[in-house]
């Protein structure tokens, strides 16, 4: 794949915008084109080099190379622009594809007691209902729905077919014994530069709001129970859920599949490894892995040892 660039601009003055740096022998190297994967690769193009096991490629050609620090030990040297952020240079060179132009889908149902930005984009059968808060530059998705009581922040954008507000999934017993629905009131409040992808469920809180903080990113199919609490700067992998009432710290990691319980507390800035459970509180910091999830290295360690002891059992 190739994307074209400003014809002939050179390393160096990019780099002068952009930080890193750039070998002397290709610092006067005009660039039309990044390119991946570099088999595919012109003399006048740039590589983008993300992965190791792409290095080999990279080196049979004779095109410059945007990677990071640590692979660039491996390239040798007069080629290379080293940069700590290799995909944030790809966006800056890119640029963000063009919006729709701002407006609402004729099959879409905007309640009047909605409100809606007249900068918003509101897609293809959507649903916003009376009271719901519609952001400055927001984009609802097709077949999206936004109940009642949700603020959606500025440049928000929901995916196709997300649920953000729903009746939160809360049960009390009663005194016979019987499951009786907790009335959910507290609705949504989202932040500003939220992306909530294609499939996702956010249920309303049930006094107080859920909420996803600025900047928080979910990928498809995740699931935010009521009242959960998200950290601004989240990144969570698809397929991954939270129980009512979980508070996940900000700028926290949550791969994908992985679950947390509900009332737990997630610190700033932790990492919870694909497919883990998180059943209790996570420090600040910390990586965790496993069901329940504990340390990431105990829990490498335990597998380790399960193993070993499983193929012994074998011989």
């Amino acid at each position: 794949m190739s994307v074209p660039l400003p014809t002939g601009e050179k390393l160096g003055r990019l780099a002068a915008r952009m930080g890193g740096e750039v070998d002397a022998a290709v610092r006067e190297r005009g660039v039309c084109r990044l390119v991946v994967p570099a088999e595919d690769a012109a003399v006048d193009d740039l590589i983008v080099l993300t992965a190791a096991r792409r290095v080999s490629e990279v080196l049979a050609s004779d095109a410059p190379v945007l990677c990071t620090p640590e692979l660039a030990r491996r390239i040798p040297e007069g080629r290379r622009w080293i940069h700590g952020h290799v995909m944030w240079v790809v966006t800056q060179l890119v640029g963000e594809p063009a919006n729709a132009p701002p407006g609402r889908a004729r099959s879409a149902e905007i309640d009047p007691e909605a409100e809606v930005s007249s900068s918003a984009v509101v897609g293809r059968g959507a649903v916003v209902m009376a009271t719901a808060v519609v952001g400055p530059d927001c984009r609802v998705g097709e077949n999206a729905v936004i109940y009642g009581n949700v603020r959606l922040g500025a440049r928000v954008t929901v995916g196709p077919l997300a649920v953000i507000g729903r009746p939160g999934f809360g049960w009390t017993h009663s005194p016979e014994g019987k499951l009786v629905r907790v009335p959910q009131l507290g609705g949504v409040e989202v932040g500003d530069d939220v992306e909530i992808g294609p499939l996702c469920t956010v249920d309303a809180g049930t006094l107080a709001p859920t909420r996803l903080g600025p900047g928080v990113k979910l990928d498809a199919h995740v699931h935010v129970g009521h009242n959960v609490e998200l950290g601004a700067h989240t990144l969570v992998a698809g397929q991954a859920g939270f129980a009512g009432s979980a508070v996940i710290g900000e700028r926290t990691l949550v791969g994908g599949q992985a679950g947390v319980t509900d009332h737990a507390e997630v610190g700033a800035g932790a990492r919870i490894a694909a497919h883990s459970g998180v059943i209790g509180d996570v420090p600040a910091g910390a990586v965790v892995a496993g069901f329940p999830a504990v340390a990431r290295v105990r829990w490498l360690r335990g597998m380790a040892r399960l193993l070993d002891t499983t193929a012994r059992k074998k011989r």
